[in-house]
């Protein structure tokens, strides 16, 4: 884990600056600066210039240690803007696709589409070398013809695949080019939901790394985008999206208000199961992002539970009918191949400890210890590995918890 939150608090304290002081001098609250000495907040370039004007001392070498995502942060607006100017393409409709070719990349949508979760054999970079060899083509194609709009969203969904595979290995970089990319071809094809469920996973991307902020952007970009053709179910997912951004920054009324209207879009969908589209094979691909979490093979520390934990706890004390519904949405079957049960089970054992339950939390993890063997692997012991972290502020008040742990530690220890 990063030193650089802890780094700035000992830079300002060596200067003899209080976290009020500090705060007048930067221009942020004291509890925003509190959040990134603490690690809660992601510290960004624009955070170090700030000590570093109001100490008048130089922490260069703070900025080499800044997260990749968080050096190029000034690039994800003009990103954002450059998504919305209307495309210029230079080819004529058809751009030499022939029908064949635009059946094969339809049919290896579907193929990747059905293996991009494979712990063993994902097929990252045979929709990769497509996507390198065709994109060129892709933008040179005008919307317009049956043909050319078929193959925009082909292409569209196999760029959005390639963007949550590596997101899954933890190429957020190359992820960010690829939901992009797939936003813009979708975009241009004029399927509005199927940009907006590409931009939903970008804004998925960012939450995961700790930018809420940047994911609450994003998620609003793709809401703006498919506001005449959203289906409930979209709508559903980019309120989800919104209010997680906004419990993650502590906002608990714009939480709830954003949990509500999702719970609200989410029973409207479950009367319509989802239809076999592009759009509906993203969202569920969207729902498994949130599920199974990238494929991480280092220990690291959890955050989801720290940093949400206070929102959904406030939601539970004060509206627990509402609670019960946001902790339900989006029943969508999920493929009993890819969701193990031991990860199941660990899902829902972290939902307990973001509840204040450590209780049944423990429980619930030494069930999913007993499911996953002496030989578990892969994702699993990832997600069993967030547990360990995410429950350790309960782990001096809770015996069982202490226990879990220790399993834990001893199963994973050797992968």
């Amino acid at each position: 884990m990063t030193e650089i939150g802890p780094a700035l608090r000992a830079a300002r304290l060596a200067a003899g600056l209080s976290l009020q002081g500090m705060a007048a001098r930067a221009n942020y609250s004291k509890p925003y600066l509190g959040q990134l000495e603490t690690g809660a907040r992601v510290v960004r370039m624009e955070h170090i210039t700030a000590y570093e004007s109001a100490l008048s001392m130089s922490l260069s070498s703070l900025y080499t240690q800044l997260p990749v995502a968080a050096q190029h942060e000034g690039e994800l607006s003009n990103e954002l803007s450059a998504f919305l100017l209307p495309s210029t393409p230079v080819g004529g409709s058809g751009a030499g696709f022939t029908l064949t070719e635009l059946d094969a990349a339809e049919r290896l949508a579907r193929w990747a589409r059905g293996l991009q979760w494979s712990e063993s054999t994902p097929p990252r970079r045979t929709v990769i070398d497509w996507l390198e060899a065709n994109l060129p083509r892709l933008h040179q194609l005008s919307p317009g013809t049956e043909r050319a709009e078929r193959i925009l969203r082909a292409g569209a969904e196999l760029a959005d695949i390639a963007a949550t595979m590596s997101w899954d290995v933890e190429d957020t970089e190359s992820a960010r080019r690829f939901h992009f990319g797939s936003a813009r071809l979708a975009h241009t094809a004029g399927d509005a939901g199927l940009a907006a469920t590409a931009l939903a996973g970008l804004a998925m991307q960012f939450l995961d790394q700790g930018r809420p902020e940047d994911g609450l952007e994003v998620a609003q970009l793709a809401q703006f985008v498919a506001r005449r053709s959203a289906t409930p179910r979209l709508r559903g997912t980019l309120a989800h999206l919104q209010a997680t951004a906004y419990g993650t920054v502590g906002d608990t009324t714009a939480f709830e208000r954003e949990t509500a209207y999702a719970a609200e879009c989410h029973l409207e969908a479950s009367a319509n199961p989802p239809a076999d589209t592009a759009v509906d094979r993203s969202l569920t691909a969207l729902n498994l992002c949130f599920l199974l979490g990238p494929r991480r093979t280092w220990p690291g520390r959890g955050r989801q539970s720290e940093l949400l934990g206070p929102s959904y706890r406030h939601l539970v004390a004060t509206r627990p009918r509402l609670a019960d519904a946001g902790f339900g949405m989006d029943q969508t079957p999920l493929p009993a191949n890819i969701i193990e049960p031991a990860m199941a089970v660990t899902s829902t054992a972290r939902l307990h400890l973001m509840l204040g339950e450590p209780v049944r939390a423990a429980e619930l993890a030494g069930e999913a210890l007993t499911l996953a063997g002496p030989r578990a692997g892969g994702r699993t012991v990832a997600r069993l590995r967030d547990f360990q972290h995410e429950s350790l502020e309960y782990a001096k008040g809770s015996a069982d918890i202490r226990a879990v742990r220790t399993a834990i530690a001893v199963l994973t220890t050797a992968r």
